[in-house]
């Protein structure tokens, strides 16, 4: 018997691939996103930068010859260890001014300047401070033309200057002019005639000393002010109970009251100021009820953050016209309430023509101006005098101008003809001293000048 069913498996094997069923295509093939880079392993943090630094700590001091201060330091920084003995080293770039001993002691030899400098051995890190040692001696010397600092340059108002301050290319000079009584204040370039702006303030006071204050909004004065009309007098105001700070603004006249901040010394009078802004302090020359005269010094920016208060004047002020009396209240700083860092009894009680407090030393200038009938060249008639004095009021040196009286002099320096040359102003800033004159020429409208000196402290 045959068999047929494996022929018949074929055929049906076959009959399922005929050409006429179309072939299956395959599907897409999804498409996966790359896998992420694995993250990086995290940077390590860097290690600080080590610091190690040396700083003086002590103020700015000025030295006059045999005087001694010691400069101490403080060290600090991220590399610092407390713990650790370090060892440091003094140096004077010039011993014959001023030497220096192992502990920072500075001895002052003669005028100059030197730099002390103080090291720290192992990493020699080191910090520097320029000391000068003073003595007026500039002074003495005789005329020299190239000590003009500005000269010639006349002021709009007719009336000598009072005082002044400059900086950058800027100076300020203070009249005394109008009626009624007005500080008139000029400001204009140093060098230059032009442009020049003014401002105005009523019955301030006598404009013995200012400083000018840069600060963002503005530049500021601080001046006398509520004068009192002088005894016999009509238009002469002096003895200010108030110190005020004004800023500067063209064109405008004040009053008293107007005054941006004030400051009072209650039973002091006729408070002028002086500013040494290496050391942010302030001091403040004013005299009492018996005219004996006093500077207080005190921390600057405490002086400013002071909460001023309503405070009745000491004494009667006399002004106007017809002449008034009052004894305003006025709100003010109350300086009776901060503790100055130092209390200065004057050697002297006469009004001075202007001072400066810089470096831990008094700048004082007297001087006196006559018109050419009472002046003779060489007589001492018109004078000036330089005072150095001491934290503790000690009167270090006294030194007279040699030239002022040199008539014929100071007429072909085109400074004066008239014989007029007043003591007026002294300020001293970054190494160097600057006395001040105040000038007229004759004729029936007389110019007024503003005559500043300069010396080098070194």
């Amino acid at each position: 018997m045959k068999r047929f069913l494996p022929v018949l498996a074929l055929a049906a094997v076959l009959a399922s691939c005929t050409p006429t069923d179309d072939p299956v295509e395959p599907g897409p093939v999804p498409v996966l996103p790359p896998a992420p880079d694995p993250e990086p392993e995290p940077e390590p943090e860097p290690e600080p930068e080590k610091t190690f630094e040396i700083s003086f700590n002590a103020p700015y001091i000025d030295l006059y010859p045999s005087e001694t201060c010691t400069l101490t330091y403080t060290l600090e920084g991220n590399a610092y260890d407390p713990a650790k003995d370090y060892k440091v080293l003094y140096s004077s770039s010039d011993p014959t001014v001023a030497t220096v001993s192992a502990t920072g002691l500075v001895t002052a030899r003669k005028a100059g300047s030197t730099v002390i400098r103080v090291t720290e051995v192992d990493t020699e890190v080191y910090a520097e401070r320029k000391v000068y040692v003073v003595n007026l001696s500039q002074i003495k010397a005789a005329y020299d033309p190239a000590r003009k600092f500005t000269c010639g340059h006349t002021l709009y108002y007719k009336s000598v200057v009072q005082s002044w301050d400059f900086f950058d290319d800027y100076l300020y000079a203070c009249q005394v002019c109008g009626a009624p009584h007005t500080l008139s204040f000029t400001r204009k370039p140093v060098h230059s005639q032009n442009p020049q702006a003014y401002m105005h303030l009523k019955y301030y006071g006598h404009g013995d000393n200012i400083f000018v204050e840069r600060c963002p909004d503005g530049d500021w004065m601080w001046v006398s002010n509520y004068g009192t009309l002088e005894s016999g007098e009509t238009n002469r105001y002096a003895d200010s109970q108030v110190l005020s700070r004004v800023r500067f603004r063209p064109g405008e006249t004040l009053l008293p009251e107007e005054a941006d901040f004030n400051f009072v010394l209650p039973g002091m009078k006729r408070l002028i100021a002086a500013y040494d802004p290496d050391n942010g302090s302030i001091a403040v020359w004013s005299r009492d009820s018996g005219n004996k005269a006093y500077v207080y010094v005190y921390d600057f920016e405490a002086l400013k953050a002071a909460a001023p208060e309503d405070i009745q004047l000491t004494y009667n002020i006399f002004y106007g016209s017809p002449v008034v009396a009052s004894r305003p209240v006025v709100r003010a700083v109350n300086l009776a309430r901060l503790t100055p860092l130092y209390t200065i009894k004057l050697p002297f009680n006469n009004v001075i023509q202007g001072f400066d407090w810089h470096h831990h030393k008094l700048w004082l200038f007297r001087g006196g101006g006559a018109e050419a009938a009472a002046v003779q060249a060489g007589t001492g008639e018109n004078w000036a005098k330089a005072y150095l004095v001491d934290t503790l009021g000690q009167t270090l040196v006294t030194v007279s101008v040699p030239w002022v009286t040199d008539l014929d002099l100071l007429k072909s320096e085109g400074i004066t003809d008239l014989g007029y040359f007043e003591a007026e102003g002294i300020k001293v800033k970054d190494g160097d001293l600057y006395i001040g004159f105040a000038s007229k020429d004759a004729g029936s409208s007389p110019q007024r000048r503003v005559n500043i000196f300069k010396y080098s402290l070194d």
